[in-house]
């Protein structure tokens, strides 16, 4: 109960649909392999058929092993598949090189087929990523090598942090489980529990340590191999966004951390502590309602809200809740945090979170059918358009946090009021300060690691400072977190790096929405549809032109960052009365 199923992707590893598809993938290969690319109609249209099998037949695959790591990273079968398919998705590299060379180059009219027309955004980006793709030979060593280093650093990150336990209270407890502490009422409970927390991560800083060192480092030669300029070069263009768009959101990011800092110094005070607040108590609940919710009224609370904004919202979350779509409860061997993975091509998603029943945990679930919510809007996509970038990645997911909070605030009284907003200030704060100092984390880290190894004492450091420059005297000193790289998955990967600023710019993108919704909601939902939709199809300045907004203009950030302020204002004097 209250765990997700996977049987409609497949029912087992041993399932005849599982292993057929397994050995497909080695026939599939020699088919490429043995593929003429020539320049013409059909030449181009059986290419993009081969690609179209290749990206459902790995997207299936992947989803079903990872799915099932993130609940049992244990799992010997799914360790072994997950292997045995990285090795066979590198053998790959090299024809999808080849493979998008060729679109990139081809001369063919694509409107001259229906398929291909569909597709004219896709081969636009092919003709931009030409001078960013390497040899067929190479791309083949890249991919191959991957699998031994950055993707075997990776899954050691989360091997590690998953099953890392410690005895809090004479029970044993998982940093996932010891983490949710964090929003626990009792104030001794918070700062011990964040103490056990810091003494857990001594037993493991130093492999993750290589991890993250080694990681980097080849995101920075791959880069350089590539012509990229950095790792933040890399991933703007990955992320379909100018650099000037990042530049804007950024500078509106900085002028809005003296509200911030007001809020967390006046938070501080309210709860007796006189030299900012202590990173134990970032998530300390606030006001006269300490609310808890079981799953069902986590549903109930849920369907309640997204009924006020759209139908089909409703109806999928009811959907995810009574399809088994979701995967709720902490666990040994259970990854920490929360995600969706969307699954378009069965179209569905599938949810995973670490759920104790407070506020915050419904507002995750929330944000996490923000992006199921999103899938569903580009599961009808052409096998090939359906993805979307990593900054309107978070669109989806904070809208939804927005129609929750909003609405419940909207309806509560002053007591009621003021948990509603702080809680939401904590998430604001979280998507605003914490992931710029994340931002300066990272940035600092690729610099650092192209002169030299960073041992986890001079990361805690780095860390320390990024915090010091985000957050500024609204934390207390003596208390920051010098271990928030190790618990980050997002540093860990070599396919994708800074996943720290599209949750600003999602979390921000969508209360300008939002704001816009609130003014004129005639027809918003149907524009709003439409966005999504194109998140796939378009630039993130393109995407945001549905709604007539320009993206590389501070004054759209920062009218965004304005409505936090007031929110800032709002929870200040409520909370001095």
């Amino acid at each position: 109960m209250y765990k997700w199923s996977l049987d409609d992707l497949y029912t087992s590893f041993t399932s005849p649909e599982y292993q057929a598809d397994f050995k497909r993938l080695d026939s599939l290969l020699k088919e490429m392999q043995e593929y003429q690319l020539v320049d013409t109609l059909e030449g181009v249209k059986g290419a993009i058929n081969l690609v179209e099998e290749y990206n459902e037949l790995l997207s299936r695959l992947s989803a079903f092993i990872n799915l099932t790591l993130t609940t049992n990273t244990s799992d010997p079968v799914a360790n072994n598949d997950m292997s045995l398919l990285s090795q066979k998705n590198a053998n790959f590299q090299k024809e999808l090189a080849r493979f998008r060379k060729f679109f990139g180059t081809t001369q063919v009219d694509l409107s001259q087929d229906p398929t291909l027309a569909g597709y004219t955004f896709l081969f636009e980006e092919a003709s931009k990523e030409v001078s960013h793709i390497l040899s067929d030979d190479v791309e083949e060593v890249i991919a191959k090598l991957t699998v031994s280093a950055g993707d075997a650093w990776e899954q050691l990150q989360s091997y590690l942090t998953s099953t890392v336990e410690t005895d809090f209270k004479d029970q044993k407890t998982t940093l996932s489980e010891i983490r949710n502490l964090a929003f626990d009422a009792d104030p001794q409970v918070r700062k011990d529990a964040f103490l056990a927390e810091l003494d857990m991560y001594q037993t493991i800083k130093e492999p993750i340590a290589f991890a993250l060192n080694n990681i980097k480092s080849q995101v920075n030669t791959v880069c350089e191999l590539r012509d990229f300029e950095s790792g933040l070069d890399q991933a703007l263009h990955h992320s379909r966004m100018k650099k000037e768009t990042l530049d804007a959101l950024l500078s509106a990011m900085q002028d809005s951390l003296p509200a911030f800092r007001r809020y967390l110094k006046h938070k501080a005070s309210l709860l007796g502590h006189s030299n900012g607040l202590p990173f134990y108590d970032l998530f300390a609940p606030m006001g006269q309602s300490n609310r808890r919710f079981t799953i069902e009224e986590s549903k109930d609370f849920l369907l309640e809200n997204f009924s006020t904004f759209s139908k089909d919202l409703a109806d999928m979350t009811e959907e995810f809740y009574d399809k088994s779509y979701i995967d709720f409860l902490p666990h040994k061997g259970k990854v920490g945090g929360a995600f969706c993975w969307n699954l378009p091509f069965i179209k569905q998603s599938r949810i995973l979170t670490n759920f104790s029943g407070s506020l915050s945990d419904v507002v995750t679930l929330a944000h996490e059918l923000g992006h199921a919510y999103h899938g569903l809007h580009i599961e009808n996509h052409q096998i090939l358009n359906r993805d979307y970038s990593m900054p309107v990645a978070e669109t989806a997911s904070t809208f939804n946090e927005n129609i929750i909070m909003n609405t419940a605030i909207k309806e509560a009284d002053d007591a009621e009021k003021i948990a509603l907003i702080e809680s939401q200030l904590q998430d604001t704060t979280q998507i605003i300060v914490d992931i710029y100092s994340r931002y300066l984390f990272e940035s600092a880290v690729f610099e650092k690691r192209q002169s030299g190894f960073l041992f986890a004492d001079q990361l805690e450091t780095m860390m320390l400072d990024a915090q010091k420059e985000a957050y500024g005297d609204g934390l207390d000193p003596e208390y920051l977190h010098p271990y928030m790289w190790v618990n980050k998955g997002h540093y860990y990967s070599a396919h994708l790096s800074f996943y720290n600023f599209p949750y600003a710019f999602g979390g921000l993108f969508s209360k300008g929405l939002y704001a816009i919704y609130q003014e004129n909601p005639q027809g918003f939902v149907e524009k709003y549809q439409e966005l999504l939709y194109m998140t796939t199809v378009s630039s993130v300045e393109d995407t945001a032109k549905v709604m007539g907004i320009d993206l590389t203009k501070k004054e759209f950030w920062s009218k965004a960052l304005g409505q936090v302020e007031e929110s800032i204002d709002q929870f200040i004097a409520l909370t001095s009365k």
